[in-house]
């Protein structure tokens, strides 16, 4: 394992912040594996990164397979959906 300083672990953080989705997990993956064995609980201790998150990009450099996040299917559900029985109601 290489000493990281402070410095570098600052610098690190701040390149993965700017980062999102697949190109972050990518980068998280790539830094864990040059620089802390390929050990997701280190790099979560290390540089504050989800363990899941490392994890998953260690499985997408490896298999070359790249996971698809379904973001749009997150938050709350419209009232039409969820109660197919409810009509609005338009007073003119």
């Amino acid at each position: 394992m290489t000493i990281l300083l402070e410095q570098h672990i600052a610098t690190i953080k701040d390149a993965g912040k700017k980062l999102t989705g697949t190109k972050r997990r990518k980068f998280q993956a790539q830094v864990t594996i040059d620089y802390l064995n390929s050990n997701p609980r280190l790099a979560e201790r290390t540089f504050g990164w989800g363990r899941e998150t490392v994890e998953l990009g260690l499985h997408e450099l490896r298999t070359g397979y790249t996971c698809v996040n379904n973001v749009k299917a997150r938050g709350n559900k419209r009232i039409e959906k969820k109660n197919r029985n409810w009509k609005p109601i338009f007073v003119v």
